[in-house]
């Protein structure tokens, strides 16, 4: 089948999804020169093929020692199209959420041994995210429009037999270092402008007064850093954050009296704007103290919140932090700001009571109301670095 013709067929498409992805998929196949799970894999359930049977959350269930009953609460399902050590691929029908696609595959791909890459389609669309352990996830997305164009075309058969070609560069420890060191500098940066009131002080109960303000500086960063992963893991709405850090570059004042009022919120739960805010529990928005942060400290952490920070791991990032702040003064910064990191503990704790070890006690219904990206947080062989608030390895 040429371009041209694949281009016209699937143009004019316009049926329901079950109906006809064999076929869509099929004429991929002959579009890149490559054999049809049929052809390939005679027996249509080993190495490739269509309708592979699943279990949901699959790593959900091996806590046996955390949920009970596990194999009757277990949730089975199809993956579109497996092809091993390569991908999954889901379908859905024209110009259809294909979020939704995404967040079924991240349910099915323990079941499918972690496939390296992840593909979305709606016979028009192609979305391909990687799913490489260490690494941070890359997208890569085009239409059938520009199906025959070269990199495209290159994308495709490396999604059949060549993933390792879109393997990303960039790892996880590479990126958490970077931000490590940004939020490592505003902590230097506010205990500069507060050391002054520190070594003025003459009495215990002014020193007191003194290491709790650096104390809360710290608690401060911590709910700032917490932010930033609860956003881009469907915690918190999407952008509300970052877009907040970004405008606030343009009124300081503003922005320290509005980040008060979000963290309050958190606290309780609740509407922020137009935006309904979770419950978080731990303790860790009880005290919604915020610094007034100057023009270039908002402008890191403006920055910061660029980062995706669902590839972040927490136990990284609060070494490395730790450690440069250790490298100011012997050590003596850190122990002023009392800074030891938020942990992957103290982030589950903040968790609103819905969360995902609840739900996995609670069965396969409450696990279907995670927020998006929940599933993909569990630790698994090939992505376990990935949204590591949730992360199943570091849990006794």
């Amino acid at each position: 089948m040429t371009s041209a013709e694949f281009k016209r067929k699937w143009a004019r498409f316009s049926g329901k999804e079950s109906a006809a992805y064999q076929e869509h998929f099929s004429d991929l196949c002959r579009l890149l020169g490559q054999p049809t799970p049929a052809e390939a894999d005679p027996t249509g359930t080993e190495s490739f093929c269509f309708q592979k049977r699943v279990i949901k959350d699959a790593e959900l269930f091996e806590l046996d020692e955390i949920v009970s009953g596990a194999d009757d609460a277990k949730e089975r399902g199809f993956a579109d199209v497996w092809k091993a050590g390569c991908f999954a691929w889901e379908y859905k029908g024209k110009k259809k959420n294909l979020d939704e696609a995404y967040r079924q595959l991240l349910r099915y791909r323990e079941s499918l041994l972690n496939p390296p890459l992840l593909v979305v389609c709606d016979f028009d669309r192609y979305i391909v995210r990687t799913n490489f352990n260490g690494t941070v996830q890359e997208v890569h997305e085009f239409s059938n429009a520009r199906i025959d164009r070269p990199e495209n075309l290159k994308i495709l058969r490396a999604v059949f037999s060549d993933p390792d070609f879109l393997k990303p560069q960039r790892t996880t420890a590479q990126v958490t270092e970077n931000l490590a060191e940004k939020i490592a500098e505003v902590a230097k940066s506010l205990q500069n402008r507060e050391a002054e009131e520190l070594a003025d002080t003459k009495t215990r109960a002014e020193m007191t007064f003194a290491q709790r303000k650096y104390l809360r500086i710290a608690r401060f960063l911590n709910r700032i850093v917490f932010c930033f992963f609860a956003e881009d893991t469907g915690l918190l709405p999407k952008k509300l954050f970052s877009d907040l850090l970004k405008t606030g570059i343009d009124d300081l004042h503003h922005f320290a009296e509005t980040l008060e009022k979000l963290f309050k919120v958190m606290a309780k739960g609740g509407t922020f704007g137009k935006d309904k805010i979770r419950y978080f529990n731990g303790h860790l928005f009880t005290d919604s103290t915020v610094f007034e942060l100057t023009e270039e400290e908002l402008r890191k952490l403006a920055d910061a919140g660029e980062a995706d920070w669902q590839f972040i791991q927490p136990g990284i990032m609060g070494t490395l932090f730790e450690r440069a702040l250790d490298f100011e003064e012997g050590g003596k910064l850190r122990a002023q700001l009392g800074a030891h990191y938020t942990s992957e503990a103290d982030i589950k704790r903040s968790l609103n009571p819905c969360s995902w070890l609840r739900s996995a006690a609670n069965g396969p219904r409450s696990k279907a109301n995670l927020p998006p990206l929940m599933p993909k947080a569990m630790a698994h062989p090939r992505n376990a670095t990935s949204s590591p608030h949730f992360k199943r390895s570091s849990l006794p």
